[in-house]
């Protein structure tokens, strides 16, 4: 039996059916004469032109909005669509705002497009303010965020690399937060840093550095490369500037963004050795005699070293930022989290940053701006020697596979059973190394404008760049058997800037634009640094804490200030939107020279034509942009060390006949009153154009540059007190010639395709060393290279190699050469092989540097593609030379193809018999390699899901492959890495393109994620 329904609840059901079927009727009668509507097809047929010129847009996109239907317009700009009679098109043209039209069964629709407002006047940060694309007459790259959105980069040097003309950015070092060199335009200086300048959001780093900076938080970065643009820098621009202009938030629009990466890294490439019975065999022949009485019982064992101190590195890295605000305050909030572990065994960095971003509108005439960005660093083992005899690398490919790492269990085998090679066990140097550093970065900076009336302004610029590090490092009995130690060190560096900037803008008649800018600004740099160490440690159970445990002890300190006061003058003058000039003058008084020399003056003047708002270039119909500009001007470098045109005493310790060690000084190097900048002048002459309404976009610059004054080093006679003096002597000359392309070559909703291509060449050549034709440089790998490799040579590039030309092997005997001997150039003629026959035989400087970059769309999936390559560039490798010839430290040669020696049954063998009686000349080109390279730096693929598949948040999927194919000839973990720029050896490029070990760069696959909420 059925319960009954209650009264109440039929009454209820009775009352709300009746408006139910009301409101359902209603909505099934608008549906169906909405699908009716939309079942009617119209056709639609029309022409897309430019609004200003009435010339067609032939490519323009015709969408139905909402849909994947869509057409392009052919060459008179026509068009035609099947669409719904109801729908909306949408027209799009690259360079031109965006417009919509209802159909509303009409049949014909004729657009006129407007170009974008954003385009005409896109702005680029140059030093103290903005201008103008168009008004630009200086050469100025630019690199947005948007060109590595989706590759897993950590630094911003990854980020510039390979992707703007001129610039250079070579990896010194594959470890963890490694050092990086970047050149603009060449090399201008021998002894001081060829290092640009680095300014972040108006602030001039000294103390923080490049690679402090979080790569996530940047929006652009500009690249100043003409004395045009960089002598508004003065004594700080001649190596060129780069500018970083870091994210801001937008009002009304309030944005969550979350950004992660998980890397799994690799070493690129392993060298090829020999396995444990071949070894033997050679030992056994190297040594004449039976060292090993059984090579052929070793098949199947050995030790794979390589394997042994590398790992596959797993990378994570963690960005959250919150942006938004309101028309009167807005803000950027970041925080990052990066653990990077080496590639080599116990080592290792973790990065944690913080960036705000506080922009405030105080009043209609005032504006705040307040930037901060904090970052602490810590490295385990990350520090890269760049020297064969304390760097894990060469051990573990210079020791016998033979050799065990353990001689009995929790034992290690230091030193190998044979004798060689004599650097200890490269895993126990490995695990048992102990070098620690932490660092902590911070950037504050403040802007305060002041818009006095809608044509002249006041900016207040203050800042503060700082830099907290500390170091500690334990040597247990392990790796110093008879010395344990241990040592601490810390440094503080401040740099306080302030910057007045008074800016007049105005335009005259609306054909004058006329734009000065003056600025008054003091820079302050204080630097101090306390170091404590000892030997003989008497207990490692504290590790480095405490150093009283030392037996013999030490302290050192450090302290320098120094200090800048300039005076910068600008005009810009564009007349008819046409006809562009700019003058710059700056003034630098620095506290680092003395007298008059203390006063630095750089001038530049610009121009520029933009021909394609002339009327006979309108007429060609060929050109959307076309600006042709010339600039000279100069620039300074005052990068040499406080207190070097003083007399400054040397630290000496005497006994004077005694066991008793006395601390005492004696007279250093003189004061020199005379030291002033180097000066560098240069001439770029550019040409921008741009076809198809801006859809292939070409930019031409060719350069000179030309340095003098050098700051050099020159030696002081004995009779005279021995030593040497800082002097400005010699000149460098850099030229070159930087093409960049990009394009737009499909642009639609459903389907776009963007390409760009970079290409530099450049040119450098010592001009003059005053009076002096040859500078002999010391040398790296000490034991194995017995003399100087490379020279700074007059009519030379920088990095140029010094050195015996090799000549193969004599197949049969020959004089007093016997068969199975190397083959030398008797270049000095004189009968016999020495380092007399060294001559020039290439440099480490590039002839040309290029990069492609492609990003395809489809849908929701995106393509990138990113090629970088260099070309004519030469590299000493001292680590083969290391293993493939027999020498002082490694006797007994371990690379695979050193085994195929010649022998007079094998004569096509490049290697000289190991046991031959003359020796192999390390010092020659058989071990100068080609560096030149062609490497797919990225390729990544993504997915953005569906907006409507989510609906709290906007998903992006991204898998991609570092380093992942290279070619090249060069027999070596990479072409790129160098152990010449690394701290040990300075940072002067006329050292180069010489690997004695340095930390290999790795190949990575990477898994992405980006939320949006």
């Amino acid at each position: 039996m059925k319960k009954a329904i209650p009264i109440s609840i039929r009454r209820l059901y009775l009352l709300v059916r009746l408006p139910l079927q009301a409101v359902f009727l209603l909505a099934c009668i608008l549906l169906a004469n909405k699908t009716a509507a939309q079942s009617e097809q119209v056709t639609v047929k029309g022409t897309v032109i430019d609004y200003a010129s009435n010339l067609p847009l032939a490519g323009a996109t015709v969408l139905a909005e909402g849909t994947t239907n869509g057409v392009t317009t052919d060459a008179h700009g026509a068009y035609t669509i099947d669409v719904p009679a109801n729908a909306v098109l949408v027209f799009t043209f690259v360079g031109y705002d965006t417009e919509k039209a209802s159909v509303n069964n009409r049949s014909t629709i004729d657009i006129s497009l407007i170009p974008s407002l954003e385009i005409l006047t896109q702005v680029v940060v140059v030093g103290y303010g903005e201008q103008k694309k168009t008004d630009i007459t200086g050469s100025v790259s630019s690199l947005s965020h948007d060109a590595y959105k989706d590759q897993p980069i950590v630094t911003p040097s990854a980020a510039l690399q390979g992707r703007i003309a001129g610039v250079s950015v070579q990896t010194v070092s594959g470890a963890p937060g490694g050092e990086v060199k970047i050149r603009v335009r060449g090399m201008n200086s021998i002894n001081s840093s060829n290092d640009p300048l680095y300014v972040v959001d108006g602030i001039a780093l000294f103390s923080a550095g490049l690679s402090d900076i979080n790569v996530n938080d940047i929006e652009s970065i500009e690249v100043l490369k003409d004395a045009s643009a960089t002598s508004i820098y003065g004594s700080r621009g001649s190596n060129g500037v780069v500018l970083i202009t870091t994210k801001k938030g937008k009002a009304d629009h309030t944005k969550i963004e979350y950004n992660s990466f998980v890397s799994f890294s690799t070493v690129r490439k392993k060298y090829d050795l020999i396995d444990a019975v071949g070894y033997a065999k050679l030992v056994n022949h190297i040594a004449g005699s039976t060292v090993f009485s059984d090579p052929d019982a070793l098949a199947g064992t050995g030790t794979d070293w390589q394997d042994a101190i590398f790992r596959t590195s797993v990378t994570q890295s963690h960005q959250l930022s919150a942006s938004g605000g309101t028309e009167k305050a807005r803000y950027y909030i970041s925080g990052y989290y990066v653990n990077q572990p080496g590639l080599v065994i116990n080592s290792g960095q973790k990065k944690y940053a913080f960036r705000s971003n506080i922009d405030a509108k105080l009043s209609e005439k005032i504006n705040l701006n307040v930037g901060l960005f904090v970052s602490h660093q810590q490295s385990h083992n990350t520090d890269d020697p760049g020297d064969r005899n304390i760097s894990v690398i060469t051990p573990a490919i210079s020791w016998g596979p033979t050799e065990k790492i353990y001689s009995s269990p929790g034992v290690y085998n230091r030193t190998s059973s044979i004798g060689f090679p004599i650097t200890v066990n490269p895993y126990l140097l490995a695990k048992e190394r102990s070098n620690d550093a932490t660092t902590n970065a911070m950037i504050l900076n403040s802007t305060i404008k002041y818009d006095i009336t809608d044509w002249l302004s006041y900016d207040l610029v203050l800042g503060v760049n700082a830099n907290l590090g500390s170091s500690a490092y334990l040597y247990n009995h392990w790796i110093s058997p008879t010395n344990p130690s241990s040592g601490q060190s810390s440094s503080q560096s401040y740099t306080l800037q302030n910057s007045n900037i008074v800016t007049f803008h105005k335009m005259f008649n609306d054909i004058h634009d006329v734009k000065l800018t003056g600025v008054v600004e003091e820079t302050s740099s204080n630097y101090k640094s306390i170091a404590a160490n000892g030997g003989g440690l008497t207990s490692e159970t504290n590790g480095y804490y405490n150093l009283a445990l030392n037996k013999t002890q030490s302290i050192s300190s450090d302290y320098s200030n120094w200090g800048l006061l300039s005076y910068v003058g600008r005009l810009s003058y564009v007349l008819k939107d046409k006809y562009l000039f700019m003058a710059t003058y700056r003034v630098d008084g620095s506290s680092k020279f003395q007298g008059s020399n203390k006063w630095g003056y750089f001038p530049s003047v610009a121009a520029g034509w933009r021909l394609s708002e002339e009327s006979f270039i309108k007429e060609l119909n060929i050109f959307t942009n076309l600006k042709l500009r010339g600039s000279y001007g100069k620039t300074g470098n005052q990068a040499v060390t406080p207190y070097s045109t003083l007399g400054l005493l040397d630290k000496s310790q005497f006994s004077y006949g005694t066991t008793t060690i006395y601390p005492g000084y004696t007279v250093g190097n003189p004061s020199n009153p005379n030291l002033k900048w180097e000066t560098t002048v240069q001439t770029n002459v550019g040409l921008e154009m741009a076809f198809l309404n801006g859809k292939i976009n070409v930019t031409t610059d060719y350069y000179v540059k030309n340095t003098k004054d050098l700051l050099l080093n020159k030696p002081i006679p004995l009779y005279d007190g021995g030593g040497s003096m800082l002097v400005n002597l010699g000149k460098v000359q850099n030229k070159g010639l930087e093409v960049t392309v990009n394009g737009s070559i499909i642009d639609s909703e459903k389907l776009s395709w963007t390409a760009g291509f970079n290409v530099t060449s450049y040119r450098n050549k010592v001009i003059s060393l005053g009076g002096d034709d040859i500078i002999n440089l010391e040398y790296l790998a000490h034991g194995l290279i017995n003399t100087n490799i490379q020279v700074v040579k007059v009519g030379q590039p920088l990095g140029a190699f010094y050195l015996i030309p090799w000549q193969g092997v004599y197949q049969q005997n020959d004089g007093t050469h016997t068969a199975g001997e190397a083959k030398y150039e008797d270049v000095s003629g004189n009968g016999t092989i020495g380092y007399e026959d060294r001559k020039i035989v290439g440099s480490s400087t590039p002839k040309f540097l290029f990069g492609i970059n492609n990003n395809l769309r489809y849908r929701n999936l995106e393509l990138n593609i990113f090629i970088q390559g260099s070309e004519g560039n030469k590299v000493f490798n001292a680590v083969y030379a290391d293993i493939a010839a027999s020498n002082s430290t490694v006797k007994y040669p371990t690379l695979a193809a050193a085994a195929n020696y010649w022998t007079p049954e094998n004569t096509g063998s490049t290697f000289a018999d190991p046991a031959s009686a003359n020796k192999t000349q390390i010092e020659s080109t058989q071990f100068l390699q080609n560096g030149s390279y062609v490497r797919l730096k990225n390729i990544s693929l993504s997915y953005s899901l569906p907006k409507d598949m989510l609906k709290f948040a906007n998903l992006k999927l991204t898998v991609s492959a570092q380093n992942l194919l290279t070619l090249t000839h060069y027999i070596g973990f990479d072409p790129e890495i160098t152990s010449t720029g690394l701290s040990t050896t300075g940072t002067s490029d006329a050292y180069g393109g010489l690997d004695v070990g340095a930390y290999p760069t790795a190949k990575s696959f990477s898994v992405g994620l980006q939320a949006i909420f």
